[in-house]
C-alpha cells in the first residue's frame, strides 16, 4: 500500500509539475512491453536450444545402434545464408560420389542439426559428443561465408587409424561458395577429399592395390579435365595425388595414359614455383616428374630425357637429406651398424683369444 501510495503521489506530481509527462507512461509501457518480447524470446530460444540438443542426442543413439554396415558419417546443416540450398548440394555430393572413391565401401550418411562457430572451441566440443554418442567414424559441418573460391568452409573430425573421439583429427576444406561454383566436379572433388580423410591411407597409392589406383586416377583426371573454380592450394592437392596414382599405374601396369599429363603438370608446377614455395612439395613433384620420365624412357628411349629424369632425381635426393625425419632414420640406421658391428667384433674376439 505505501508503495502504491507513493506512485500514485509521484504521478500526480509529474502530471502536474513537468509538461507532457503524460508521454512517460508511454514510454514505460514500451519499455515494460519489450523486457516482456526479450524475456519470451530467450525463454523460446533455451527451449528451442534445448528441444534440439535432445533431438540430435537421439539421432545419434539411434545411428549408434543401427544395423547398417560400413562407415558411419554425421553430417550436419552448414550454417550461414543458403544453409537449405548447400546442404542439399553437399549431402548430395557425398551421397553420390563417396562410393566411387571409397572403393565402394559401405557407408550411412546421418543428418544432424547445425554447429555453428566453425573451428571455435565449443563447436568442436559439441562436435565431439555427438560424434562419441554415435560412434561415428566422421562427423563433417560447415558453414558458408560468402561466394568466393573458399566461400563454404567445410569442417570436419575424422576417427581414421582407430582414433577415439576424443582423438579425432581436425580438418578443414575451402571450397567455393557460390551456387554457380558449385558444379559437378567440385562435388566430386569434395567427395574425394572427405574420403582422404575417412581413409587416411587415401593418401599414398601404395597403400592399394594398383588396380584400385588406376580407377582412383581415372576419376582424378576426369576431375581435373575441366577448369575448377577452387583456390591454387587445394588444385595444388588434386594435381599431386593424380600425378602420384598416375606414376604408380604406369610402373606397374605399363599403362601410359595418364603418363605425359602428369609429365606436364610437374613441369608446370616447378616451373611455376618459387623460393617460398612448400619445399616438401617441390620434392615431391622431383621425384614424381623423375620417375615418369624414366618410364617414358623405357617405352621409347631418349638420352635427353633421361638426363633430364637423373637431374630431378638428383636434386630430391638431396633434398630428402635436408628432411630432419631422414637425418633422424640415418642416425638410428647409424647407430644401429655400430652396435652390431661391435657384436661381430666382440665375437671375432673370443673366437680368436678367448679361452
Amino acid at each position: 500500500m505505501l508503495i502504491s501510495g507513493w506512485l500514485e503521489t509521484a504521478d500526480k506530481w509529474l502530471k502536474t509539475n513537468v509538461p507532457g509527462a503524460e508521454w512517460l507512461d508511454l514510454i514505460g509501457a514500451a519499455i515494460v512491453v519489450a523486457g516482456l518480447v526479450y524475456l519470451v524470446w530467450r525463454l523460446f530460444g533455451g527451449l528451442r536450444g534445448t528441444a534440439s540438443a535432445i533431438y540430435n542426442a537421439s539421432k545419434a543413439r539411434r545411428a549408434k545402434f543401427s544395423k547398417t554396415p560400413g562407415f558411419r558419417i554425421l553430417l550436419a546443416r552448414p550454417a550461414g545464408a543458403g544453409s537449405r540450398r548447400t546442404n542439399k548440394w553437399l549431402s548430395d555430393a557425398l551421397s553420390r560420389n563417396l562410393p566411387t572413391f571409397a572403393f565402394d565401401a559401405p557407408f550411412s550418411l546421418v543428418p544432424m542439426g547445425q554447429i555453428k562457430g566453425g573451428l571455435g572451441t565449443d563447436a568442436v566440443a559439441l562436435a565431439r559428443k555427438r560424434m562419441a554418442t554415435a560412434d561415428a567414424d566422421l562427423f563433417v559441418w560447415a558453414s558458408r561465408q560468402g561466394n568466393g573460391e573458399r566461400g563454404l568452409e567445410v569442417h570436419g573430425l575424422s576417427r581414421g587409424g582407430g582414433l577415439t573421439p576424443a582423438e579425432a583429427r581436425l580438418f578443414t576444406i575451402a571450397l567455393p561458395g557460390s551456387r554457380k561454383a558449385q558444379t559437378d566436379d567440385v562435388a566430386r572433388l569434395a567427395a574425394y577429399l572427405v574420403a582422404k580423410h575417412l581413409q587416411p591411407a587415401l593418401s599414398d597409392p601404395q597403400a592399394f592395390r594398383v588396380e584400385k589406383i588406376r580407377e582412383l586416377a581415372g576419376e582424378l583426371e576426369s576431375v581435373l579435365a575441366h577448369p575448377l573454380p577452387v583456390s591454387s592450394t587445394l588444385l595444388g592437392e588434386i594435381e599431386a595425388d593424380f600425378c602420384a596414382a598416375g606414376v604408380r599405374v604406369a610402373e606397374e601396369l605399363g599403362e601410359l595414359s595418364a603418363l605425359d599429363r602428369v609429365i606436364a603438370m610437374r613441369r608446370g608446377h616447378l616451373g611455376a614455383a618459387t623460393i617460398t614455395a612448400d619445399t616438401g612439395r617441390i620434392i615431391q613433384a622431383k621425384l614424381e616428374l623423375g620417375r615418369a620420365l624414366i618410364v617414358r624412357a623405357e617405352k621409347q628411349f631418349d638420352q635427353a630425357v633421361v638426363k633430364e629424369a637423373i637431374g630431378h632425381l638428383a636434386q630430391a635426393v638431396e633434398g630428402l637429406r635436408t628432411d630432419p625425419t631422414i637425418q633422424r632414420a640415418q642416425a638410428a640406421s647409424d647407430a644401429l651398424f655400430k652396435a652390431q658391428t661391435m657384436i661381430e667384433s666382440r665375437k671375432r674376439f673370443s673366437l680368436n683369444f678367448g679361452s
